[in-house]
């Protein structure tokens, strides 16, 4: 196996910036339909594949050595340009709500899936916030409250 690194941590950070905006893509273009199943399962397959690249970003992160202030300089700016993407992602999806209550299986998918990634997400900020060197872990884990602020808005908003 190969030793993660920044590089691997960033290429990481990369893949889950990808599936958000395929899955806030998904989202701004859901329509609802008389069926409800093949509607859900563009947007199952979406957050599916975010929810993957983030537990594969934990593995490489959890296998990293530890960060270089430079490496985890770079980290922090992808981290923030994330945050961003997270952010517009979780507003469009709180914004969705009312098309997906048009469908009773949607809504309830989509709390599932929330607190899936949420929970994902905690773990690989967690992996990522340990690999940092300590004197910048506290930035780093100021970098991560609004990416779980936006999680818990639209947790709260489909419960």
């Amino acid at each position: 196996p190969i030793l993660a690194s920044g590089a691997t941590i960033l290429t990481a950070l990369s893949e889950i910036q990808n599936n958000t905006s395929a899955l806030n893509n998904t989202v701004t273009s859901f329509q609802p339909g008389l069926v409800g199943l093949t509607e859900v399962l563009p947007l199952l397959s979406a957050s599916t594949a975010l929810l993957a690249s983030i537990n594969s970003a934990t593995a490489v992160a959890s296998s990293s050595a530890n960060l270089t202030t430079d490496e985890a300089i770079s980290v922090a700016g992808a981290t923030e340009s994330l945050a961003t993407a997270v952010n517009t992602t979780l507003a469009n999806v709180i914004r969705t709500k009312p098309k997906y209550d048009t469908l009773l299986i949607v809504s309830p998918v989509v709390l599932l899936n929330l607190k899936l990634e949420k929970e994902a997400t905690d773990r690989f900020g967690a992996a990522v916030v340990a690999k940092v060197p300590a004197g910048l872990q506290g930035i780093a884990e100021n970098l991560l409250v609004p990416i779980d602020d936006s999680f818990e808005e639209a947790i709260a908003v489909y419960e």
